[in-house]
């Protein structure tokens, strides 16, 4: 069986014989052997079942099926060049749909407001966030970038640092009023501290050394904002990202205790595929949220 992409070629060479009329201005046009063009047409007109040209010693005229092909060839390539400025407009032109993947907490936090802000900008942009922990590979899925808290970016994705965060410890002053001032980690044990359920210990540093808390409380959740409310309430402690807990601790809503003790620090990354053209809407997305953190300290 012929296979579809030969015949496609087929057309092709036959258009060109057909605009010029010539055989050997063809061939050259094309950069190939005029033995082997003619080989081509010919192999065309059987499997059409049809004649296209007319040969002469002195001329090649087209059959009226010649000129039937000859159409539709022009109205293929007219679709092709038209498609071909649609994607170059597109390509310089902030518009579209930008996929994005990312954690919760970085969502809620940051990427909401800085999406929104961006749009602002360019109105004829829009968003798809997938808020998840899952690490897809965007060589197979639809995202156009990835934002992540990781220690190893992947090494087949340009990965570019955007901030850094500590977990941080904090309480509403009227907690802290009703249970005391925790001094030392280990003064978590007689606290409430509100974790995941599946969290029963915080590590803690205290130079080079780690020490490891058992935890306990009333009130547990798989959801960072629904613990930090129960924060914010005076129901315990909270062990959160600084960026997350950052507005309630300007507010004097929550106070941050244990300060003299590091708990862990991680960087979030903006992860993208390695190609060689991106979008001006990816470009300029990935110059803004860089942006966005180097203009602002708090944000860092």
């Amino acid at each position: 069986m012929q296979k579809p992409h030969k015949r496609v070629e087929r057309y092709v060479l036959f258009s060109e014989v057909a605009k010029l009329l010539s055989f050997a201005k063809a061939a050259d046009s094309l950069a190939i052997s005029r033995s082997f063009l003619s080989s081509q047409i010919k192999q065309l007109e059987k499997e059409l079942g049809t004649s296209l040209l007319i040969r002469s010693t002195r001329q090649v005229r087209l059959t009226p099926a010649g000129f039937k092909v000859l159409e539709k060839m022009q109205e293929i390539n007219s679709a092709i060049i038209s498609m071909e400025r649609e994607l170059d407009q597109s390509k310089s032109e902030i518009s579209g749909l930008l996929r994005i993947t990312a954690p919760e907490m970085f969502s809620q936090s940051h990427l909401t407001e800085i999406c929104h802000h961006f749009k602002q900008n360019h109105q004829d942009i829009e968003f798809e966030i997938d808020v998840s922990h899952n690490l897809h590979d965007l060589t197979q899925s639809h995202f156009d970038l990835a934002i992540r808290s990781t220690d190893t970016p992947p090494e087949n994705m340009v990965a570019k640092k955007l901030t850094s965060y500590q977990h941080i410890c904090c309480a509403s002053p009227e907690y802290l009023e009703k249970f005391t001032y925790p001094e030392q980690p280990l003064d978590l044990m007689d606290h409430h501290c509100l974790s995941s359920p599946q969290i029963r210990t915080w590590p803690f540093y205290d130079g080079q050394t780690r020490v490891e808390v058992d935890i306990q409380g009333s009130f547990s959740a798989n959801n960072q904002f629904l613990l930090l409310h129960a924060a914010m309430q005076g129901q315990g402690i909270i062990k959160a990202p600084d960026y997350l807990v950052q507005p309630a601790l300007k507010s004097g809503t929550l106070v941050q205790v244990l300060e003299n003790y590091f708990i862990c620090k991680n960087d979030m990354f903006l992860i993208y595929p390695q190609v060689l053209h991106r979008s001006a809407s990816l470009s300029a997305f990935i110059d803004f949220i860089q942006q966005w953190f180097s203009a602002d300290p708090i944000k860092r």
